[in-house]
């Protein structure tokens, strides 16, 4: 009996227990209800001084993740999950081609999708040698023209009219093939229009013609500044840092995700071509177009699916019919400013002794960096196979690969014999994309030349990239200095690669640039290069005018020439000229060409053109040693100044007189990202800590482009804090219907903890007594 009543309390102790546990359970689980439904009110309810109507957005330019119904791109605020969201923009572009000119207007739509006052900051792309002249910003019916100013003036014109809260336009040049436009006190859903327009030349290759429009700005490695430590005899130390790329956070815009975020910037255009002669073929290998009408005026192409991605670059090509394509074209234009003549020359096409040709070493620099994975590595090693393929067993040749390292394959160069193209052919064919682009030390390795004194041998130096760096300058001065008897020829590989650097590159080297934009083109563009590559047609070339008063040629020096390239000649005289006289050497013998002037087409925009060139040659001159910074800042500027042009030194600006943001309303700055172009790997660019790469790269340009208009609470953070991006999927659900799934979710899951916790209840057995 003892033995059944002590079995029977233990039961009733266990019955106790878990009534108890049933009760805790039951009781917290209510605490957490009514936590979670408090929170949910206070996330639902407007702010007391709101309307029913209206969300804080409205009264900051602040937006929360459960507004957001798209893909888009926010910013961090001060206020606790507010976001300043990124004001839209949509690209059109319209080309007009007459004969060798090209003239583009491009118009960029920037929309404020908030309900606040944004600053919009975007960096875009142009090509290297556009001669940019105009700049008008559209509000509602009226178009205010852009004014040129030097560029620490336009930079204070604009900064006043943006504190003053009246609409304003910047259009400021980072890199001769890269800028930035900023647009200020865009009002709630407001759109604003700003148009660029641009002259330039189009590129002639024999009897194929071509022009390529940059439409993405691509990632570029930024070496990090250098350490100096400086030493006097007195003892004393001190340390400092030499920055190579000062300007980093102006040229690194943040990079849109896609595998999070929707693509950016929907691009339209518009090619309307007069080419002056009979056409063979139309085509472009970057997009799929369409050919809307061909008439004797000339022919118009769009895109064949009206809207694209801005993530590569536009090319557009055309050939002209056999025995059509002009040998020589002459073209002249009368101004104040002086009488401008362009001449397009093509030289000698046919070697007609081989035995003139010298032999060749040739030294093939492949990148293998981060920027080059995926379809831009595969480029980059079909292009090197063919070339292996192609070299006569009398040549030299080494293999030199570089990422955040640069390695040499064999050390120096090596015949081009069976075994040793084996050895390069399997080395390449094993190269995998990762890393850095410390392209410096490559290029110091392959320009070294132990036989300097050899004028036997052509010494050729092939770059194969995509030239994604920031510290173009090093580079070119590496270039200028130790180049000696080398030739460089760059090959810009990819959707978009870095042309200003490749094309200065060249030109430094007295080489030439050629662009492969997809594994396609392979092989028909190798072939050319190479045809260039067996010896140059001309050498030494000199242009001058038989007219007396002063007169100014461009490009100075002349480039060597080879196969199937023109000579392009652009001239500034006092007076008119009757003739040009161009010399040089062809097949090692004095050559002479002379082209009377009298015949010229009249073509307008010649000017502007003439005064682009002639501020690359002022730069090269800086770059040689010839000038000093304070020389070249000041003849750039004069030079800008005069014909117009934006540059380095000058900049566009657009002011609207009329004052339309409150005074005392807040002014929110985001830097619009870019999209990764077309082929790149987001993570093998970025590494795994890229998000965290974006969010520096955004907060860096915050602190140095972020000017408020007045002090607010819901301002973007600048200091103390990082200013992170928050790049969101474009299928974006609700926030508050999350928060009630996961609340009916978490109700199931308490209604099964109690009916489990119920049945054990019951399973406890009844002892009677």
């Amino acid at each position: 009996m003892i033995y059944m009543a002590q079995e029977q309390a233990q039961f009733r102790q266990q019955q106790i227990k878990v009534d108890r546990q049933i009760t805790q359970g039951v009781i917290s689980l209510m605490s957490i209800y009514i936590l979670l439904f408090v929170s949910m009110a206070v996330l639902l309810t407007p702010p007391a001084n709101a309307s029913p109507t209206t969300t804080v957005a409205s009264a900051t330019g602040l937006t929360g993740l459960d507004e957001v119904k798209s893909g888009t791109l926010l910013f961090k605020s001060e206020t606790q999950g507010r976001f300043v969201e990124a004001p839209r923009l949509a690209t059109d572009i319209s080309i007009e081609i007459t004969g060798p000119f090209a003239r583009t207007v491009i118009t960029q739509r920037f929309k404020n999708v908030t309900d606040g006052w944004v600053e919009g900051v975007y960096a875009f792309p142009l090509p290297e040698t556009a001669a940019i002249d105009t700049l008008k910003m559209q509000i509602g019916s009226r178009f205010i023209e852009g004014v040129l100013k030097p560029r620490e003036e336009a930079k204070k014109i604009f900064e006043q009219a943006k504190a003053e809260g009246k609409k304003a336009s910047l259009l400021e040049q980072e890199r001769p093939n890269l800028f930035t436009n900023s647009i200020a006190n865009i009002g709630p859903g407001e759109t604003i229009v700003v148009q660029i327009e641009y002259q330039e030349t189009v590129r002639q290759q024999q009897a194929d013609f071509s022009i390529r429009i940059p439409l993405v700005v691509a990632p570029r490695y930024n070496p990090k500044p250098m350490i100096v430590q400086s030493v006097t005899m007195d003892g004393k130390t001190g340390w400092g840092a030499t920055d190579p790329v000062p300007d980093r956070s102006r040229i690194s815009p943040p990079v849109s995700d896609p595998s999070k975020s929707s693509p950016i910037n929907p691009v339209t255009l518009t090619v309307h071509l007069n080419a002056g002669f009979e056409l063979e073929t139309i085509s472009s290998t970057s997009h799929k177009i369409e050919i809307v009408s061909n008439t004797e005026k000339g022919s118009t192409i769009t895109l064949s699916n009206e809207v694209v991605i801005a993530n590569k670059d536009f090319v557009l090509s055309w050939t002209a019919k056999p025995g059509a394509s002009p040998t020589v074209a002459l073209f002249t234009e009368k101004t104040d400013t002086g009488q401008f003549t362009l001449a397009y020359i093509m030289p000698p096409q046919n070697i007609s002794d081989p035995s003139l040709v010298p032999n060749r070493e040739v030294i093939f620099v492949i990148d293998q960096s981060g920027s080059m994975a995926g379809r831009s590595m595969d480029q980059a090693k079909a292009s090197l196979q063919f070339a292996l393929d192609n070299l006569k067993p009398s040549e030299r040749f080494n293999i030199i690969r570089f990422n955040h390292e640069h390695f040499s394959l064999f050390g120096g160069t090596v015949p081009a014999n069976q075994e040793n193209l084996e050895i390069a052919r399997a080395y390449v064919e094993n190269l995998v994309a990762d890393g850095g682009t410390e392209m410096l030390g490559a290029m110091q390795t392959a320009l070294y030349d132990p036989d300097a004194k050899d004028r036997t041998t052509l010494r050729q130096v092939i770059f194969l990239t995509d030239g994604a760096i920031g510290n173009e300058k090093q580079l070119f001065d590496t270039i200028t200095k130790k180049r000696g008897r080398s030739r460089i020829f760059t090959v810009g590989i990819g959707s978009a690669p870095n042309s200003y650097f490749m094309r200065k590159a060249a030109e430094f080297g007295r080489g030439t640039f050629t662009h492969i934009g997809s594994v396609n083109e392979v092989d028909a563009s190798m072939r050319k290069l190479f045809a260039k590559l067996a010896a140059p047609v001309a050498v030494d070339l000199v242009a001058e005018l038989d007219q007396g008063g002063k007169s100014s040629l461009t490009p100075n020096p002349l480039p060597d020439l080879y196969q199937g390239e023109p000579v392009v000649v652009i001239a500034r005289s006092e007076m008119i000229a009757k003739q040009i006289k161009l010399t040089g050497r062809f097949e090692n013998q004095p050559w002479e060409i002379r082209l009377p002037l009298d015949k010229a087409v009249q073509a307008k925009g010649i000017s502007k053109i003439w005064a682009r060139r002639k501020i690359d040659d002022i730069e090269a001159k800086r770059t040689m040693g010839v000038l000093s910074y304070e020389q070249t800042d000041r003849q750039v500027e004069n030079i800008a100044m005069e014909f117009g042009l934006v540059s380095r030194r000058t900049s566009l600006v657009a002011i609207d007189v009329t004052p339309s943001r409150p005074i005392g309303t807040a002014l929110e700055t985001t830097i619009l990202p870019v999209n990764l172009p077309e082929g790149w790997d987001f993570n093998a660019v970025f590494g795994d800590e890229a998000t965290e790469i974006q969010y520096e790269k955004a907060a860096m340009q915050a602190k140095t482009m972020l000017v408020l208009a007045s002090s607010s609470a819901s301002r973007i953070k600048t200091t103390g804090q990082k200013n992170k991006m928050i790049m969101l999927p474009p299928t974006a659900t609700l926030a508050d219907l999350k928060i009630l799934a996961g609340l009916f979710m978490l109700l199931l899951a308490s209604l099964t903890f109690i009916g489990i916790a119920i049945k054990s209840r019951a399973a406890v057995p009844e002892r009677n007594q």
